[in-house]
């Protein structure tokens, strides 16, 4: 079997409440009829057409003629071979990641298994799953609290948000590192009104997104500490580890951090230094799922969760299942269940997965090679390129 043709897709969708979302999309085809997909985890942010470059360029120079059954030869020609792969950032090692994700699908289509078959079969049955993207355009605690009762009422029993990101104006304006009392205040209140609307059976999850200073994120995290968040996340930035272990040393909270790491030497210090409680990987830009695996392994060393970040297209949730499927230190896996009321992105695929999440669990399917088949029809409608 050889590869024989590589398509990218720029599915962009537009602009949702707070940023860009266009997710990039690689299908590799095989001379003997089997595809596998994969994709960059920029589809938010300013990189989704640095991620369409960076694969079309892959995609030339290593992917034609290569046998797609060499997944780890692959992942290393990539790291090795293309000189900024033994520097990285979430470019390149997320060109690495779509391929590497696209590889093991083919794989396992071929085999006729689930890809977590391969990757040391399912540990589990089902997946617990929390709740995101239920809070866009909120400002006041009360619309929060009213919100959050319907995400309950939903059936989840885990739910995420940002308290601090939607200024006063309505606008999603990340606050400044030395944040204003007033606004400390105001983020403070919306866990407060979110805690006291579900109750204490519903597990809360705080997004910071980076954005406070190390100061700021311990006054504020321990302040959020009676109202028992399951994790802190991103308190501060990843770039200085002693900064997210000062904070993880002053504040009764797990620490969750990692979706701006890539590879197993991201999160080297990471773990040895166990600065964190939760490891956030996220697989589409760490380095797929061969590398993923791997990350797992060296925090499980470490007595470490990890919870894959997930904010991509139902390809990249399909990559996360299966990681989640076999992974032993794996704890909750992020979801947006309510997608399909905004906007077409759940038809990137045929039949997504975040729709069956059922009382916040995902039973983990029985299909060949990622479990989800791209929706030809939908995809054609957007810009691609085509290697061949």
């Amino acid at each position: 079997m050889k590869i024989s043709k590589a398509i990218i897709y720029d599915i962009n969708l537009g602009k949702d409440f707070h940023s860009q979302w266009n997710p990039i999309i690689i299908k590799i085809e095989t001379d003997e009829g089997i595809y596998g997909l994969g994709e960059v985890g920029l589809a938010y942010g300013n990189a989704s057409k640095a991620a369409f470059g960076i694969l079309r360029d892959f995609s030339s120079a290593y992917l034609i003629g290569f046998d797609p059954n060499q997944i780890e030869l692959m992942w290393d020609k990539l790291f090795r071979r293309t000189f900024w792969g033994q520097g990285g950032g979430p470019v390149i090692f997320g060109g690495i990641s779509a391929i590497d994700e696209a590889l093991w699908d083919i794989k396992g289509k071929m085999l006729g298994v689930p890809v977590y078959e391969l990757l040391g079969g399912k540990v589990r049955d089902k997946i617990r799953v929390y709740a995101n993207d239920w809070y866009s355009g909120l400002v006041h605690p009360e619309e929060y609290a009213e919100a959050a009762s319907k995400v309950k009422a939903d059936g989840f029993n885990a739910l995420k948000f940002d308290p601090f990101a939607t200024s006063e104006s309505k606008e999603w304006d990340y606050p400044p590192r030395n944040i204003d009392s007033q606004r400390a205040k105001l983020a403070v209140e919306r866990v407060k009104a979110v805690r006291n609307a579900v109750g204490d059976d519903v597990d809360i999850l705080i997004e910071v997104h980076g954005n406070l200073g190390t100061t700021a994120a311990i006054q504020i995290g321990k302040q959020l500490e009676e109202f028992k968040p399951f994790f802190y996340e991103e308190p501060v930035d990843a770039l200085n580890i002693d900064c997210m272990k000062k904070v993880s040393e002053n504040v009764n909270i797990p620490i969750a951090a990692g979706e701006r790491l890539y590879t197993r030497y991201g999160f080297r210090q990471y773990i040895e230094k166990q600065a964190v409680d939760i490891l956030q990987p996220d697989i589409n830009l760490a380095g797929g799922l061969s590398e993923a695996k791997k990350i797992a392994s060296y925090a499980e060393t470490y007595n470490l969760h990890v919870q894959p970040h997930n904010c991509g297209s139902p390809v990249a949730t399909a990559v996360s299942v299966n990681f989640d499927a076999c992974t032993t230190n794996f704890i909750i896996q992020e979801w947006f269940p309510y997608w399909h009321r905004k906007d077409d992105r759940l038809n990137i695929v045929k039949e997504s997965f975040e729709p069956c999440a059922k009382d916040s669990y995902f039973s983990i399917p029985n299909k060949p090679g990622l479990g989800v088949e791209l929706n030809d029809s939908f995809v054609q409608k957007f810009d691609c390129v085509e290697i061949s």
